[in-house]
C-alpha cells in the first residue's frame, strides 16, 4: 500500500493506526508519506509500480488530461487508486468545482460514517465504512469521589457556531460554582479566551498557539478531565461527523455532555453519556455533572466498558484486510468501471 498524502489533524486515526496494525500483523507492506511530516507523493513519483493499492487522504486531484493519463497508465499495471474520506465534500479543496473528479476518477473510496457513505455514493458506487475506533484502550481511571475541583474539558477546531451559544451558560456555571471547576482547552483559543474564570489551561501545538496538538496531549488531556463537553449544531456539514470525540472522551474516562446530533446514534441518554437537546437542557444537565460525582462516575465506567467492549481497533482490523482483499481480487474490473466513469462524467479530458 503506497500512501501518497496526509492530513496531520486525522491521519493518525485514519490510516496510521489500522494501517500500521495490519502491517505489524503481516497483511501489508506500507511505503510513501508513512511519517507525520512526510511530504506528499505526485502519481509520477511511482508511475512504474504494479500491484499496489494506492491511498490518497481527502486527495484533490486535478482533472486534466495529464494526470488522467498517468492515472490510467497506473491503473493498467493492476494499480488500485482508494480515495480515504472522513468529512463532508465541501471540506475538501475545491472538489465541486471540479465536478468530484476525486471521487469518481479513482477506484473506491472509505469513509468513517453511514452519513457519508450516502452521501459519497452519488458520485463513486464503491465505498467501504470503517468508524474510528481507539487504537489503544487508555488505563482505567480512578475516582475521588470527595474531590473538590472539576475539570471540564473542551478540545475542538472550527466549532465557535456550535459552542457559542452556550458560553453564557458555561460561564454562568462558572460564576455559580466558582473555584470549584476547572477547565482545560485543546486547540479552541475563542473558547478559552471566552472563560470567564482564570482556572483554565490552554493546551497548543509545538509553536505557541498553533492549534493543531499531538494526539497523546489531547488523550492526556481528556484522560484529567471530569466531564467532557460536545457541541455540534444540527447542519449538514456537521452531520457528516463521526461519533470518535465520544469514544476518546469515554475511553479516557470523562463523562460526557454532548449535542443529539452525531452523537445520539451511540451515546445511550443517562447510561453512557448525558443528552442535551435545548440550551436549557444543556445549563441543568451540565450543573448535575458538576454537583454529582456519583453520576459522572456511572456514566464515565459504562462508557469505558462500551468502549473496551465495541470501540477498540483490533476488533475491527479483519473488516480492513477482508475490504482491501476484495478491492484487490476486483481490480481488472473496477479499473474498466473507473475508465467508464471518467469518460462518462469528463468527456473533454
Amino acid at each position: 500500500m503506497i500512501i501518497m498524502n496526509r492530513v496531520e489533524a486525522c491521519t493518525s486515526i485514519r490510516l496510521d493506526a489500522p494501517l500500521g496494525a495490519l502491517e505489524r500483523r503481516g497483511d501489508i507492506f506500507l511505503s510513501g508519506a508513512v511519517r507525520e511530516g512526510d511530504a506528499a507523493l505526485d502519481f509520477y513519483d511511482f508511475a512504474d509500480c504494479r500491484d499496489s493499492l494506492i491511498v490518497l487522504e481527502r486527495g484533490d486531484v486535478r482533472p486534466d488530461a495529464a494526470v488522467c493519463a498517468i492515472m490510467k497508465k497506473l491503473g493498467g499495471r493492476h494499480n488500485i487508486f482508494l480515495q480515504e474520506v472522513d468529512d463532508h465534500p465541501s471540506a475538501i479543496g475545491d472538489i465541486a468545482a471540479r465536478n468530484f473528479f476525486s471521487f469518481r476518477a479513482v477506484s473506491a473510496i472509505q469513509t468513517s460514517t453511514k452519513y457519508l457513505v450516502n452521501q459519497l455514493r452519488q458520485f463513486n458506487p464503491h465505498i467501504y465504512l470503517f468508524e474510528n475506533q481507539l487504537a489503544e484502550l487508555p488505563p482505567a481511571r480512578s475516582y475521588d469521589g470527595n474531590a473538590s475541583q472539576v475539570t471540564i474539558f473542551f478540545g475542538a477546531l472550527n466549532r465557535r457556531a456550535d459552542w457559542e451559544p452556550l458560553m453564557p451558560l458555561i460561564n454562568e456555571a462558572i460564576h455559580k460554582h466558582g473555584e470549584r471547576l476547572r477547565f482545560m482547552v485543546v486547540s479552541d483559543y475563542g473558547f478559552y479566551e471566552a472563560l470567564q474564570t482564570e482556572a483554565k489551561q490552554f493546551i497548543s501545538g509545538i509553536q505557541s498557539g498553533y492549534v493543531f496538538v499531538s494526539y497523546d496531549r489531547y488523550m492526556a488531556a481528556l484522560h484529567s478531565s471530569d466531564i467532557a463537553l460536545l457541541p455540534l449544531n444540527d447542519t449538514e456539514f456537521n452531520r457528516a461527523k463521526s461519533d470518535l470525540k465520544f469514544i476518546e472522551a469515554a475511553g479516557n474516562g470523562a463523562a460526557v455532555l454532548a449535542a443529539p446530533t452525531v452523537y445520539a446514534a451511540t451515546v445511550r441518554d443517562g447510561e453512557t453519556g448525558l443528552i442535551y437537546h435545548s440550551p436549557k437542557e444543556f445549563a441543568q444537565k451540565l450543573d448535575l455533572l458538576i454537583c454529582r460525582a456519583d453520576l459522572r462516575r456511572r456514566l464515565a465506567e459504562n462508557a469505558y466498558r462500551y468502549v473496551a467492549e465495541q470501540r477498540l481497533l483490533a476488533g475491527h482490523l479483519d473488516d480492513y484486510i477482508l475490504a482491501y482483499r476484495e478491492l484487490f481480487d476486483r481490480r481488472e474490473e473496477l479499473e474498466r468501471e473507473r475508465l467508464r466513469r471518467v469518460a462518462k462524467c469528463f468527456p473533454n479530458l
